[in-house]
């Protein structure tokens, strides 16, 4: 299981549990009327910040986050590219650029291949990276504005709740308080959504994106030390700062 995943389960695990230690009755948090206004008015909010194709590529990107490939092993991939350009030269890397799944490294090899000079190569990459991170951000911004509207919608039901107890004041003391109670859930989801959903989610989306920049540009500076027959060990220096380890 996906941390990302792990972490939000043991936060909700966690306030499940202090809400039974607290000697409250779990079925008290379960109110449907607040949670279709949260998860509602926060969805439309958001979808109304951005647009269809944008809220798409969240997800899409979301889901790639969580259920991410085994990432590209790029030190022994250039290595492989290196030792054939070294024997065969660099127009026998075309057919290994085909079979690759990294777009970004795909492109890099086919440029080299075409014969194009070491700066058209960096100027094209490093907009394509420049561009490609513009959207992995935007994707993490989206949830983090839902991470914004949740808490408001919150307290939007939380007023609603509330104007309803005000008029039925003389209903009594018990069925008031059970008003108020269930007014201040709306509240209680809001934030919830807020902190143990939408801002995890923006973090895991930020953390995957910078990861992403980093594995760019490292491929960046090995197609160039590649084009320009750089040693290995050169190679290596080139690509190794932007490598996790």
């Amino acid at each position: 299981m996906h941390p990302t995943i792990l972490g939000i389960l043991a936060a909700i695990l966690s306030v499940l549990v202090a809400i039974l230690l607290e000697g409250a009755s779990l079925r008290s948090f379960f109110h449907l009327p607040a949670f279709l206004l949260i998860a509602g008015g926060t969805i439309g909010a958001t979808i109304a910040s951005y647009s269809l194709s944008q809220i798409a590529t969240a997800i899409r990107d979301l889901k790639a986050s969580l259920f991410e490939r085994e990432p590209l092993d790029l030190k022994n991939t250039f290595y492989r590219f290196w030792e054939k350009a070294r024997r065969e030269g660099l127009l026998s890397l075309e057919e290994d650029a085909k079979k690759l799944q990294n777009p970004f490294l795909q492109k890099g090899i086919q440029l080299i291949v075409d014969g194009s000079d070491p700066r058209t190569i960096e100027e094209i990459l490093w907009e394509a990276h420049e561009e490609q991170e513009k959207k992995d951000m935007r994707s993490a911004k989206v949830f983090e504005t839902a991470a914004g509207f949740s808490p408001t919608i919150g307290i939007i039901g939380t007023v609603l709740g509330l104007v309803t107890v005000l008029e039925n004041l003389e209903s009594g003391t018990k069925v008031l308080g059970q008003g108020i109670a269930t007014a201040f859930i709306a509240t209680f989801y809001g934030i919830s959504f807020a902190n143990l959903l939408f801002l995890p989610l923006s973090n895991q989306l930020k953390s995957n994106a910078k990861r992403q920049s980093n594995e760019r540009q490292a491929i960046l500076r090995g197609v160039l030390a590649l084009q320009s027959g750089e040693n290995r060990r050169i190679l290596a220096e080139r690509i190794e700062p932007f490598i996790e380890n």
